[in-house]
């Protein structure tokens, strides 16, 4: 009898005994929840990055086309303004030339006349013919002088040219003013010299 319930001490005392392996099996899986736990944060992390770098572009690219906007806007107003200056300019241009041909035309014409070749016989009207021929002249250069002379092109026409105190016209038309009276007289002395 004795011997029975030692036996039977023995077999308790066996099945209360910690089987072994049974505490590494624990930290295994407790290395294994860490590391799966590590895993997730390093995958949460990655997420959360990629969010942020898709936002940044997001928010990049609308910069671009709010800026691309922008642009395209004063390219285009610069380009409409460029084409009216072109034209204008061109416009212009065609004014300045026209008006050019109109005064050397002019001064050809004025550099014609010459007071000492006049007839004396017809003094009076070769005198009224340049009187006409200047006044017409300075009636054109006036007339374009205030079209063309805006602007920019001010300079072109608002003062005479340096080193000169008179113009050829206005030196032309103050002598034959001087001169008029002198003229005038002589001719009539003449004439009636020449029916006496």
């Amino acid at each position: 009898m004795s011997t029975q319930r030692k036996q039977h001490l023995n077999v308790g005392s066996a099945a209360k005994a910690p089987q072994p392996g049974t505490g590494d099996e624990y930290n295994r899986q407790l290395q294994q929840a860490e590391s799966q736990l590590e895993k997730l944060q390093r995958q949460r992390e990655e997420i959360e990055r990629k969010r942020q770098e898709a936002e940044e572009i997001t928010h990049q690219r609308q910069d671009f086309i709010d800026g691309q906007i922008e642009l395209l806007e004063r390219l285009d107003h610069s380009v409409q303004a460029i084409d009216r200056e072109i034209y204008d300019s061109r416009q212009e241009l065609k004014e300045l030339e026209e008006a050019r041909k109109t005064f050397a035309n002019h001064m050809q014409t004025l550099q014609g006349i010459d007071p000492r070749k006049w007839r004396k016989t017809k003094l009076a009207e070769d005198l009224q013919d340049a009187m006409d021929t200047l006044e017409n002249c300075e009636a054109d250069y006036e007339e374009l002088s205030a079209h063309l002379g805006e602007g920019r092109r001010r300079g072109l026409f608002s003062s005479r040219p340096s080193g000169k105190s008179d113009s050829f016209t206005e030196t032309l038309r103050q002598g034959l003013a001087f001169n008029l009276p002198i003229i005038v007289l002589a001719t009539i002395a003449l004439l009636i010299y020449v029916n006496r």
